[in-house]
């Protein structure tokens, strides 16, 4: 507390520090209900969708794993996806690190 001149330093050199593996928790959960929200494409336009206006990534992979049986092809589509998971987590930690510098 002592050297803070105002709100916004405590908020930045006090609060934010605090808060941060809440902060961390968020945003690694957000992120990753993020990339699965098939279930809610599914309900409203089936699989597949109408000339695949509703299709996202996960659509893509349970098509391509479960329908077609292209397990080649939905493991490479899986892998990318955890590794775009991975890389949003990473920003995210890079970000985190800076609060309260």
């Amino acid at each position: 507390v002592d050297g803070v001149k105002n709100r916004w330093q405590e908020l930045w050199y006090i609060t934010l520090p605090n808060m941060k593996p809440m902060l961390m928790f968020g945003a690694v959960m957000s992120i990753t209900s993020s990339f699965a929200v098939s279930d809610v494409t599914i309900a409203l336009a089936g699989l597949p969708s109408v000339d695949y206006a509703a299709h996202t990534v996960v659509n893509h992979l349970i098509d391509y794993g479960t329908i077609r049986f292209e397990m080649g092809y939905a493991s490479a589509i899986a892998t990318v996806l955890f590794l775009t998971m991975i890389f949003c987590n990473k920003v995210v930690q890079n970000l985190l690190k800076k609060v309260g510098r």
